[in-house]
């Protein structure tokens, strides 16, 4: 029988409790919109691609990203919605299997908030990046994956069907299980440990079940 889990404890109340998930999730997609910006017209220019490709193929290469590059900012809220609901999906499968009956909008907007992990993750790359703008390439770029398991291993130490999986498990994913967490421990857990307890098997194992995939099908292609 599932329990409909109400806290009988009062809860602190934060600016962003009343912020509806539409307006949180269209300011995300703003930041991550100007952080693509930035990337295209400051970080990853015409000169990184002309140095990353030959003169062959450069020419080719510029203009298609002269025609499609738009394609990206029209990617990121789509993207971003596939993002957050995967993670908001595994919780809420999860709580099932607890006997626990939660909205699922609540775990979406406590993995909404739990973003600017990822913003911040995006700041600082494109921070690194900026600072090695002489000799930056497009696979330069492509492999700089800090705080992460690869990073520790070097990419080219490392076959290129696991690269996936060991950028994925960084500190960063760390901190994004924490602070969702610690959101939703404000809501229907008392306890932190409690809420850990659950979002970190049910998400960990979507993760785990989404990395075996991408492995499989890079196998397959490669």
């Amino acid at each position: 029988m599932k329990k409909d889990f109400q806290p009988d404890y009062e809860t602190d109340s934060y600016a962003y409790d009343n912020i509806p998930i539409s307006v949180l999730f269209v300011s995300i997609t703003a930041i991550y919109l100007v952080l693509a910006y930035i990337s295209d017209q400051f970080i990853l220019g015409d000169e990184v691609y002309i140095r990353s490709f030959s003169d062959q193929t450069i020419e080719a290469v510029l203009n298609m990203r002269e025609r499609y590059g738009w394609l990206n900012y029209v990617f990121i809220p789509v993207t971003l919605f596939l993002k957050i609901s995967f993670p908001a999906l595994c919780i809420t499968i999860g709580t099932v299997l607890s006997s626990l009956e939660i909205k699922f909008k609540t775990f979406f907007k406590a993995v909404l908030l739990a973003e600017v992990v990822f913003i911040l993750a995006q700041i600082l790359y494109l921070i690194n990046l900026s600072r090695h703008l002489d000799a930056l390439t497009i696979e330069k770029s492509l492999n700089y994956f800090p705080l992460s398991v690869i990073s520790i291993y070097g990419v080219e130490n490392v076959v290129l069907w696991l690269h996936y999986p060991l950028q994925t498990l960084n500190l960063f994913e760390v901190f994004y299980i924490l602070i969702i967490s610690w959101l939703l421990s404000r809501q229907w857990k008392p306890n932190f440990i409690e809420s850990l307890n659950i979002v970190l098997p049910s998400y960990g194992t979507g993760l785990l079940l989404w990395l075996v995939l991408v492995t499989f099908l890079t196998l397959q292609i490669s």
